[in-house]
Order: structure tokens, then sequence, then C-alpha cells
């Protein structure tokens, strides 16, 4: 059905003002021919099914389907102002469908008040594993210094060298 939506935007000209979604209120499908037709009387509702967040791509190719309209291939649903975007994600925050994950990143600034690094690592795995962050890395790395806190002071007093001062530096260009 997916497939033959791209090749029916191709031939009928309602078809490039609609999204998949809106596709059966005018568009009929023919299971025997695996294809859609104009529809010449009723209405029908589409519906999609639930991908969770966590199947990445597909998740956000879902979300784009809910958007785009007039598709003819798959490169068309990650175009977003003129630019063909590498994956689905990106045309995602390209069109502001997806939150910037601040919540996460002021969640372990203001825990790193009362928390030592190893607890906001803790954390961070913890919201990891909730599966709900967009970008982890961009989060990891507008956090690092407060994630890698206490690596120096541990490395310190494990070494009984209260001086050293390049392990953090390895860390953080790691």
């Amino acid at each position: 059905m997916f497939l033959a939506w791209f090749e029916a935007n191709k031939i009928y000209p309602l078809g490039k003002d609609l999204t998949y979604c809106e596709y059966p209120r005018h568009f009929v499908w023919m299971a025997d021919r695996r294809e859609w037709k104009p529809r010449k009387i009723g209405v029908s509702i589409g519906r999609l099914t639930y991908i969770p967040p966590g199947s990445e791509e597909l998740y956000y190719l879902r979300l784009l389907v809910n958007y785009q309209k007039g598709c003819c291939n798959y490169d068309n649903i990650k175009t977003v102002n003129g630019f063909i975007h590498q994956t689905y994600k990106e045309s995602c925050y390209a069109m502001g469908l997806l939150a910037d994950d601040k919540e996460f990143i002021d969640a372990i600034i203001e825990s790193s008040d009362l928390a030592p690094g190893i607890q906001l690592g803790r954390l961070f795995v913890t919201l990891l594993l909730m599966n709900t962050m967009s970008r982890p890395d961009e989060v990891r790395n507008k956090t690092c210094k407060l994630l890698s806190d206490d690596i120096l002071y541990q490395k310190r007093k494990e070494f009984s060298l209260p001086g050293i001062n390049f392990y953090f530096l390895i860390i953080y260009n790691l």
C-alpha cells in the first residue's frame, strides 16, 4: 500500500495535496490489483500502525508521512524546504517535529548541584533507558563536564596523586 501511494501520486493530481493518512478519504485500496484508485462514493478514515520511538528511523518515517504530501519516492519524504536530508530523523528535526532534548540537559544541570558526577552518570543512563531522548550524543556533549566531574577526583584518590590533571583532558577529548 505504501509503495503504491508513491505510484498513485505520480498518476493522480489530487494525490499531490494529500498525506499518506489522508489518502483513504479520497482513494480506495484495490487489494487485488495492489493500487489506489480515486474514491467515487463514501469516506474512509486512514490509520497507521503504532511504532514505538525506539524503532528509530521507522518511527521517524511514520511521523513524516503524517505531514509530507504528494511524495513519489523516499527522498521526497526526507525533503524539507527543498533540501534532502540523509535520515528521516534529520527531516523531523528540520520540520520542527522533534524536541531538542533541553529538558534532559536541564535535568542533569539542575542535579549537578546536589549530586557528584557518578550519580549524574547514573541519571544519564536512566534517561537513556527511557528511550525518549532524541539526540543522546548531543545531551552527553552538552553535559560532559558535569558527567565526568568526579573522575579526576576519584583517580587522584585512587593513585594518591593530588596534583594529577591530565586525566580529565583525555576523557573529555574522547
